[in-house]
């Protein structure tokens, strides 16, 4: 239990900052996914042998979700702005 409580942000009383404090964390979360898929693509690319078709695709796609991640970042700086 003690774990638990310690892992878990305190979010503020406040309905403002409540609701901004749980989308810098919905944010966080999707970063966190997108930078997983990432990592787990550039694995599969450095150790398995795809076809060219394949890694162009692949490529475009973490191009794609490094884009994304940008994002992501851009909006968790603006929203913790607006927390302030």
């Amino acid at each position: 239990r003690d774990l638990l409580k310690a892992k878990m942000p305190k979010l503020p009383k406040k309905g403002k900052d409540s609701a901004l404090t749980l989308k810098i964390f919905a944010m966080e979360r999707k970063k966190k996914e997108v930078n997983r898929v990432l990592n787990l693509k550039s694995a599969i690319l450095v150790k398995s042998e795809v076809s060219y078709l394949e890694y162009i695709e692949m490529r475009s796609e973490m191009e794609r979700l490094k884009a994304l991640k940008d994002t992501f970042v851009r909006r968790i700086e603006k929203l913790k702005q607006q927390a302030n």
